[in-house]
């Protein structure tokens, strides 16, 4: 898992959790590719001629391309959803207006409405 407090305290919540959901979504386009790359490789593959090893070689690799996106995709999600349920306020229900006091892993909040705190990662 990254370390999302430093980048939580520099760019906002808000704009933290934009960019992570930009980056996962990132990984999963990366992944239908390489998916449809094997899908077009696989199609044309003959083992009646020679140039089948390259393409059983990029096969390979795109496969573990793919599985390693999928991968990432399901981190880089299941952090910005667990972070953003823990985004608001249990006070005043503001969402993703806070401070940041402490670091990770026990990222400690402070909201800028009502001054309650709290902490985000649970």
């Amino acid at each position: 898992m990254t370390e999302p407090a430093r980048s939580i305290g520099k760019l906002g919540f808000r704009r933290w959790y934009e960019r992570r959901l930009i980056e996962g979504h990132a990984w999963l386009i990366s992944c239908f590719l390489c998916a449809l790359g094997i899908a077009v490789s696989l199609e044309g593959l003959s083992f009646k001629r020679p140039e089948s090893i390259p393409v059983l070689v990029f096969v390979f690799i795109a496969g573990l391309v793919c599985w390693y996106a999928l991968q990432r995709y399901r981190v880089i999600m299941d952090e910005a959803e667990r972070l953003g349920e823990h985004a608001v306020c249990g006070s005043c229900r503001a969402y993703a207006a806070f401070k940041l006091l402490g670091d990770y892993p026990k990222m400690n909040v402070r909201c800028r409405k009502c001054g309650n705190e709290w902490q985000l990662d649970n």
